[in-house]
């Protein structure tokens, strides 16, 4: 009786030693950490993507995908199934896409923040999120028309490149290339006449200062001729008024003459003849002067010839019309 006490008394330790193992293992294989479900609602397909792909939101793991499948309510559309660690940082404006995982070709969802610098909003529990299309998903859609662009510009090219036009292409490089070479003779020819453009400059320069004092010497001149042209106005005065002055003597004389012709002693009457010559000395001169005022200054010219006198048919046929 005892023997078979210590065997069930064995059995029994045996026994809940191995539940305590199993409890043991199970606590510490087991998952206690929070976890919320979230929907990613895709539009196009979901190529690489596997149950137990892990969930990453800015490049950190935080759950899994625990379920693909179509929309029973729209059939075009793929809702996945996400779990998140509750503690995640998954706002309002969070969206999905696919990422690559090495070379393997398989595929895992990240998420991230449309607006990092917004303020944090938590998505409810349950929420949608959009699965946006990839630069590879945007370009694998407009492929068609690439391949469409590119084939246009190739028959584009074909056609700029006919045999006329590269004939016509060839004629202008030989063109440029005389251009070229004319202008490499022009340079040449140019240099001797750059290198003495300095010289030049100074002469133009020592011209323009020569050019400044003719213009301030011609400004002087032109100050002195009306300085001179009001001199000659204040002469020309005078003169008339010598002349009104002539006339009058001439007046006076020639009354004198006129009452003293008669009863005037013999030896009187040279005096009136003398005064009588005076006076139409005197009004020949201011007459002079009142043609040419500038006798007083440059002396009296050349009187014009008159009839019968060398150069008159000259000046005849010179003032004709």
């Amino acid at each position: 009786m005892e023997n078979k006490a210590h065997a069930l008394a064995a059995g029994l330790f045996l026994l809940l030693l191995g539940i305590a193992l199993a409890a043991c293992v199970f606590w510490f294989q087991g998952d206690h950490t929070a976890r919320t479900h979230y929907t990613v609602v895709a539009r196009s397909g979901v190529p690489g993507l596997n149950l137990k792909a892990p969930v990453k939101l800015r490049g950190v793991e935080v759950g899994w995908v625990d379920s693909i499948g179509f929309d029973p309510d729209d059939p075009r559309q793929i809702l996945v199934g996400i779990t998140v660690d509750a503690t995640a940082p998954v706002s309002a404006t969070t969206h999905a896409q696919l990422g690559l995982q090495g070379v393997t070709g398989l595929s895992f969802v990240s998420l991230e923040e449309a607006d990092a610098q917004a303020a944090l909003t938590r998505a409810p529990a349950g929420a949608r999120i959009a699965l946006k299309p990839t630069l590879l998903d945007r370009l694998a859609e407009s492929g068609p028309l690439l391949l469409a662009g590119f084939a246009e510009t190739a028959g584009r090219l074909n056609a700029l490149l006919s045999d006329d036009n590269r004939a016509q292409l060839q004629r202008t490089l030989a063109k440029l290339e005389q251009t070229a070479t004319d202008t490499s003779r022009l340079m040449a020819a140019l240099q001797p006449s750059a290198q003495q453009l300095p010289t030049v400059l100074k002469d133009a320069d020592t011209t323009a200062q020569r050019a400044s004092a003719a213009l301030r010497e011609i400004e002087t001149l032109a100050v002195d001729g009306r300085a001179l042209a009001a001199d000659l106005r204040a002469r020309t005065g005078v003169l008339d008024r010598m002349d009104a002055a002539a006339q009058q003597v001439q007046t006076t004389s020639r009354h004198l003459e006129l009452a003293l012709v008669g009863d005037t002693p013999q030896r009187t009457r040279p005096l009136v003849s003398d005064l009588s010559a005076a006076s139409r000395s005197i009004e020949r001169a201011a007459h002079d002067l009142g043609e040419q005022p500038q006798s007083l200054l440059f002396g009296r010219g050349a009187r014009p010839p008159g009839p019968g006198e060398r150069g008159f048919e000259e000046r005849l046929k010179a003032a004709a019309p």
